[in-house]
């Protein structure tokens, strides 16, 4: 250990603060770190206030937490807490003791925070202008602050308001005229949603959070609700003396949503591309919102079209805050290197799966009582120049047509195989790419019209041995969307036909 002569070196207060407020908060990262001081106090409610105010905005946070008496105000308000060495208990999603103050700081010059705990109400100002005038200093107020979130407070037998005021062009939220502010708004309450799902739909400890009157949704990555999301095994991964567990899921194709809403509300702030991955949670608060962590070996995964579907939920306890590498924002982790064989292992196999449904237009026909696998129409060849796609001779439809034919299928499998050759897949893959994912398909009713026509036409090269049902299911097998209207069309016909 050194010893000699210590010198004291303290840091220039406004120099710090201009510094720390360029930490990179967003306004909705910033009100996540304010939420997480709730949640961590026992707050079941929390209510945001963010209005235009003609284009001056206040920001202002009311939970019904237990509160704090001055003491612990002015602890809440010292840089740095207790450190991210301290133990945490299990509900406490604070980290390095810096959230408050960085994220409330990051948007506006002068946050206010105003608390109660039984009969006692304490109040604090911190200033950007005192601070670089007289030091990391902050002021006890004369009056509480005019503003209705405080009345509530007095009437509760405890809990919190943080205003922020003064909000300056660093939050983005100013400089915007009124549609703007709110479609803007409309951003934050989608990422609030998204980081605390769980906590609202009642996986974790159920907290309500309100912005401008009206309740934040949560957002489920997974969609677990849907039918035809696959979900795999979950693992448990022992590390540092504690276990973390992650567990993959395969989202449903495009053509298995009800509606282009559904689909696109699936896929989540950002959309279905910028969603895929890990989805990292601390206390089941989500810190990383779809990344491939820089796994993939050699060349590290990057988002790309065929894995959109894969997405790994991974639960961390507080322990492997300093293994992950968790930032002050708790926007960032990363997994050690002791984990890293392991993950890729993991997100590998879900990506394939995922890339099988991708690939995979549909899996069959959406008909109550049909069938639900389906000989594929084309089939994928891999050769020295990439992959080359030929249709399947071997198809139920595709075998009963040569048949009925005269020469043998001979001018059919020549008609055929100009087909494959001609196929456009560069263009295809463009157009996909650039619209996020296949359309769902919709038939109108001139298509059912004309469609439920050709396939009559075709039905006719079936074998007669098998039944009606059989003959419509045969021909509907590897049509996307859904069906119903479009085989109630062809019943309707045959029965004409037959009467």
């Amino acid at each position: 250990m050194l010893t000699g002569r210590t010198i004291e070196i303290p840091p220039k207060p406004f120099a710090l603060i201009t510094s720390l407020r360029g930490l990179g908060y967003s306004p909705e990262t910033a009100l996540a770190d304010l939420i997480d001081n709730s949640i961590t106090a026992g707050s079941t409610d929390v209510e945001i206030d963010l209005h235009w105010n003609d284009g001056d905005p206040v920001a202002a946070l009311l939970d019904n937490g237990h509160g704090m008496n001055e003491a612990q105000l002015i602890d809440a308000m010292r840089l740095g807490g207790d450190g991210p060495d301290c133990i945490r208990s299990e509900g406490d999603l604070g980290r390095f003791g810096m959230g408050l103050k960085t994220a409330s700081l990051s948007q506006s010059r002068r946050m206010t925070i105003v608390t109660k705990v039984a009969e006692s109400v304490s109040a604090v100002v911190l200033d950007i202008e005192t601070v670089a005038n007289k030091g990391w200093i902050a002021t006890v107020p004369d009056n509480l602050p005019d503003h209705h979130y405080v009345t509530a407070l007095l009437s509760r037998p405890s809990a919190t308001v943080v205003i922020w005021d003064r909000i300056d062009e660093l939050s983005g939220l100013t400089g915007l005229n009124k549609e703007a502010f709110y479609i803007r708004l409309e951003g934050i309450r989608a990422h609030l949603g998204m980081v605390f799902h769980r906590f609202i739909n009642g996986d974790a400890r159920s907290v309500s959070i309100l912005l401008n009157g009206r309740a934040i949704k949560g957002w489920d990555p997974f969609q677990t609700a849907h039918t035809a999301t696959t979900e795999l095994p979950l693992e448990r991964i022992r590390h540092g003396g504690t276990a973390l567990s992650v567990k993959p899921y395969i989202l449903p194709h495009r053509d298995r949503f009800e509606n282009d809403a559904e689909y696109e509300s699936a896929g989540g702030p950002g959309g279905w591309a910028t969603r895929q991955g890990f989805y990292v949670y601390r206390g089941k608060r989500l810190l990383v919102a779809g990344s491939w962590l820089g796994l993939g070996g050699v060349r590290m995964w990057t988002r790309d079209e065929a894995s959109r579907l894969a997405r790994i939920q991974v639960d961390l306890p507080a322990e492997l805050d300093r293994d992950w590498r968790i930032d002050v924002r708790k926007s960032q982790a990363r997994p050690p290197g002791a984990l890293r064989a392991r993950l890729t292992l993991i997100a590998r196999r879900c990506r394939e799966e995922a890339r099988e449904v991708f690939a995979f237009r549909g899996r069959g026909p959406r008909v109550k009582g049909s069938q639900h696998t389906a000989p594929p129409i084309w089939l994928a060849n891999q050769g020295l120049k990439g992959s080359q796609y030929r249709i399947n001779r071997e198809h139920p439809a595709i075998v009963a047509y040569r048949q009925a034919k005269n020469d043998g299928g001979r001018g059919f499998d020549a008609i055929l195989s100009l087909i494959e050759r001609n196929v456009p897949i560069e263009r295809i893959w463009l157009e996909v790419s650039e619209s996020e994912g296949v359309a769902t398909t919709v038939f109108e009713p001139d298509e059912i019209a004309k469609l439920s026509d050709q396939l009559i036409e075709l039905s006719k090269a079936l074998p007669e041995t098998i039944s009606l049902s059989q003959r419509i299911d045969t021909l509907l097998l590897n049509l996307p969307g859904d069906l119903t209207k479009l085989k109630l069309e062809i019943l309707r016909k045959l029965g004409e036909d037959n009467g």
